[in-house]
């Protein structure tokens, strides 16, 4: 029996106008209405090949929508979810938005909480502003302090671009600790999808898989150095349990994500994870009119599967090959096409996966 990650873009209005983000819309049928909410939910219980989904909530701001829609949810996750199956919720938010009501709401139901927070400030302040151009920096950790107050789990989703980059991982880390915040994570700037770009093509906004690793490699120092384990940097800590051959509970490592992960857009348009937008191969159907059965054994599947596959393949001889799974297709996605330095023989990730072995392994040794 498998699983299914649903990317739900219960809303793409959004209350911000992050520089770099282009998840966000205006205008009519920018919510998902209760006929979609209703087949996605039941198609996706109701489907033999899922004994266990996970209902992942984004926006745009997934709070711009009433709490009524996320009960009407979990009314419809009662209704379909068959026995033994294993229902998980998240939410990923940008905590402008958080009441009482919202908090309470998350602990009752036992909802996983993410905050998009770009780190200190300066960084946050200059690319996170609301429609009206306004810093949104204390408005989001006032969401953060009314999360703890209601003793809510959540953890921190950071964004990485040129400046964060400068900012550098060490004032980035201490701001996370400093703030009591220790559970976070990272993810690299993302430009707009070009599908038939040039290899090589420039790009803006775009961190490498260099650029990106070395910021890691500095972050896992400065964490090692700090010494307290009870932080957990997702990134970070999953490719140590890879290294323990042991699951590393992010998708960027599972290795294969076709058929397991998918975007519903509001209007019920299904496609592969979200970071594929504008590329139409990507796009599979529509869930009002399909089933995640003729999703899985639809011809765009099957064809990007079989591009998967010979990817997957001439990675296979790589050394770290066993740790990194293929790394992220999206990430390969854009360095095939960005990145002067992509080699298909290899993911990116081998800098940090050496990096991090060798410093286990001092470990160990002392």
């Amino acid at each position: 029996m498998g699983f299914a990650t649903l990317m739900i873009k219960a809303t793409r209005l959004c209350n911000l106008r992050c520089a770099y983000c282009h998840d966000w819309r205006t205008g009519r049928d920018q919510v998902m209405r209760f006929p979609v909410l209703a087949h996605m939910t039941a198609k996706a219980l109701v489907d033999p090949a899922h004994s266990r989904v996970d209902f992942a909530w984004h926006g745009g701001e997934t709070t711009l929508l009433p709490l009524s829609f996320y009960e009407k949810a979990l009314q419809l996750q009662a209704r379909f979810r068959r026995p033994g199956q294993q229902i998980v919720n998240g939410i990923q938010t940008n905590g402008t938005r958080l009441t009482p009501a919202w908090v309470e709401f998350f602990a009752a139901n036992e909802f996983r909480v993410g905050v998009s927070i770009d780190g200190p400030p300066e960084v946050h302040d200059s690319v996170r502003v609301d429609a009206r151009g306004r810093p949104t920096f204390e408005r989001a950790m006032a969401g953060i302090r009314l999360l703890r107050e209601h003793g809510v789990s959540h953890s921190v989703l950071m964004v990485i671009d040129e400046q964060a980059l400068k900012v550098g991982p060490e004032r980035i880390f201490d701001f996370f600790v400093d703030n009591a915040i220790h559970h976070f994570a990272f993810l690299a700037v993302q430009p707009d999808n070009v599908p038939d770009a040039l290899p090589g093509s420039h790009v803006e906004p775009y961190v490498s898989p260099g650029d990106m690793n070395r910021f890691l490699i500095g972050l896992y120092d400065r964490w090692m150095e700090h010494g307290d384990r009870r932080i957990l940097i997702r990134e970070l800590l999953s490719l140590e349990r890879r290294l323990r051959h042991e699951p590393g509970g992010i998708c960027t490592l599972g290795g294969d994500c076709l058929g397991q992960n998918y975007l519903v857009e509001p209007n019920g348009e299904v496609a592969h994870c979200d970071f594929f937008q504008g590329d139409d191969r990507y796009t599979f159907g529509n869930i009002v009119s399909d089933d995640f059965t003729t999703i899985r054994r639809s011809q765009a599947m099957a064809a990007l599967k079989d591009e998967e596959a010979v990817s997957l393949s001439n990675m296979a001889s790589c050394p770290d090959f066993a740790v990194c799974r293929g790394w992220c297709p999206h990430e390969r996605y854009l360095a095939l096409r960005h990145d002067p330095e992509h080699r298909s023989s290899c993911c990116g990730l081998r800098p940090l996966i050496k990096h991090i072995r060798e410093r286990q392994a001092a470990i160990v040794r002392n």
